[in-house]
């Protein structure tokens, strides 16, 4: 065996954390939650990935709010399911892996239920992505809202500590709430928030600091973002450049690499 393949098979130190290889199962909606709730599905598939030898598998797509969804089963953060998550991350934890929980806010990207009022977004205007169900304007969050969701990834991510899971993924990518702040596609702020590629990734970073600041003596805290949107007026490789290094400087313990978005 090469080095260079070697080094994947030894243990990786991420924050508090050290994992026993460095084979991470990347988040990708499982669909395997009912009206939140994990289901017997996604304890097996974990658990599987875990007796396969994996160092970290990330469960995805958990909103971290009821409001913050983009699918009517998917999951949401709350005490009432703590017990089931807990019988998630036992499992993985049984086959001696790490298990990550994938936090996100859809924000104006909501595809499948109905938001009362207008979904929260960097900017107002229409929303192509939340036709489908009805939900055809967005809001501007103001320095109030960004409080809000501010608090809403902190106590995700402390219910995910309870919960028994060892990571937390915030997820800035794919055109949720915190990628349409750092894409140019939706953000035509012209406060501090908006602009230049530094001031598009002002928010997330501060997500980010605030979480890492509350769990990361306990958990290791990562991040998802694109490398690229895919489109000619998005975000480029040298805009990720500049969020990465935002996200650096807000203590982040790993940057997880993805592109594109499920709208524009």
């Amino acid at each position: 065996m090469s080095p260079d393949l070697e080094i994947a098979y030894t243990p990786l130190t991420l924050g508090p954390i050290t994992l026993r290889n460095r084979f991470i199962k990347s988040a990708a909606n499982e669909a395997m939650s009912v009206e939140g709730i994990p289901t017997k599905a996604m304890v097996d598939h974990h658990k599987t990935l875990a007796a396969g030898g994996i160092g970290l598998t990330t469960v995805a797509y958990i909103a971290v709010t009821k409001r913050g969804r983009t699918l009517p089963d998917q999951l949401w953060m709350r005490k009432e399911i703590l017990s089931d998550l807990r019988v998630l991350t036992d499992a993985v934890h049984s086959e001696g892996a790490a298990i990550s929980a994938q936090l996100t806010h859809g924000g104006a990207f909501v595809t499948g239920l109905f938001v009362p009022g207008r979904t929260m977004s960097s900017v107002s205007g229409i929303n192509p992505g939340g036709f489908l169900k009805g939900n055809i304007l967005t809001k501007a969050m103001t320095e109030r809202d960004m409080a809000s969701v501010v608090d809403e990834f902190v106590n995700a991510a402390k219910l995910a500590v309870d919960a028994g899971f060892d990571a937390i993924e915030i997820h800035m990518g794919h055109g949720y709430l915190l990628n349409q702040f750092i894409s140019p596609l939706n953000n035509r702020r012209l406060d501090q928030y908006g602009g230049s590629a530094y001031n598009r990734a002002r928010f997330p970073a501060r997500v980010l600091a605030a979480v890492k600041d509350a769990v990361g003596e306990k958990v290791a805290v990562l991040a998802k973002i694109n490398v690229s949107d895919g489109h000619r007026r998005g975000a480029t490789a040298e805009d990720a450049q500049i969020t990465a290094r935002s996200l650096t400087d807000a203590g982040v313990d790993m940057i997880v690499l993805s592109g594109g978005r499920n709208v524009e």
